[in-house]
């Protein structure tokens, strides 16, 4: 199996307020769960299989032991000063082991595979492992992977009868969108690792397929025509497609959410 994209971290102070933010622009999100190993919890806006996590921090002491593990999340969330705003990418797997074994072999520092689980709101419990990577002296973090213990089927199902996923969404993730101070660099370095198709060369940005969506990657310039000035380098950015409405931007502190009808060549 390919890689394939699995979620967008989006740090807030609130993911009670992202859930009824989003949900008042038609954008089904519901209640995530507690992780009581980092001490954060969630709200969860699904696409599909596809969703992004909206987190927060609920106890500090199990946070900050939490961030302690290299390339993490959560010593990204703390090393960018519990910056608010997308911040992460999780890649989906199901042969985490050999892919660990494939980074370290390319040179990479690798924490993990790690299980890991939380329980759900009706009290069933989700199991999934994690995997880190990077290398020292990195200016942008790589995506972390996941390899959840059931299937993509048996996931899709249990999502769409817990009511997680809204059968009658018609919404799809097309893009996330990056701010890299080189995109050149950057594109060569994520298409040999994740081991993806050549990349498409555009006037304003370069972009990267997966399996089941896009990377876009802009430099300053191009970035702050989104709608604000990046602070740092990753993801600020994320385009949905839905055919029922038109355009529309939703600008959150340091993430914008661009709801469009699909075009060949979506900025």
């Amino acid at each position: 199996m390919a890689l394939h994209f699995d979620h967008l971290v989006h740090q807030v102070q609130s993911p009670e307020n992202a859930k009824v933010f989003f949900n008042k622009r038609s954008i089904h999100t519901v209640d995530g769960g507690t992780h009581t190993m980092w001490g954060t919890y969630n709200t969860l806006s699904y696409f599909g299989l596809s969703y992004i996590e909206h987190i927060a921090v609920y106890d500090e002491t199990l946070f900050e032991q939490a961030a302690t593990l290299p390339y993490s999340l959560h010593a990204t969330f703390q090393q960018q000063n519990h910056r608010f705003g997308f911040s992460r990418v999780a890649l989906r797997t199901n042969r985490i082991e050999q892919e660990g074994e494939r980074l370290r072999a390319l040179g990479f520092d690798v924490y993990g595979p790690d299980m890991y689980s939380r329980t759900r709101p009706d009290g069933t419990v989700i199991q999934w492992k994690l995997l880190h990577f990077g290398i020292k002296g990195q200016t942008m973090d790589f995506p972390f992977l996941i390899e959840w213990a059931d299937g993509d089927e048996q996931r899709l199902a249990q999502l769409q009868q817990s009511g997680a996923i809204d059968s009658k969404q018609q919404i799809t993730m097309e893009a996330v969108q990056f701010f890299v101070k080189d995109v050149q660099a950057t594109v060569t370095q994520w298409q040999k690792l994740l081991q993806l198709p050549q990349a498409e060369q555009h006037p304003t940005h370069s972009s990267l397929h997966l399996p089941n969506i896009r990377f876009d990657f802009y430099e300053k310039a191009e970035a702050q025509s989104w709608a604000f000035a990046p602070l740092a380098e990753g993801p600020f950015g994320v385009l949905l497609q839905d055919m029922k409405r038109v355009k529309e931007t939703l600008i959150l502190p340091g993430a914008v959410c661009r709801v469009n009808t699909p075009t060949k060549n979506a900025k």
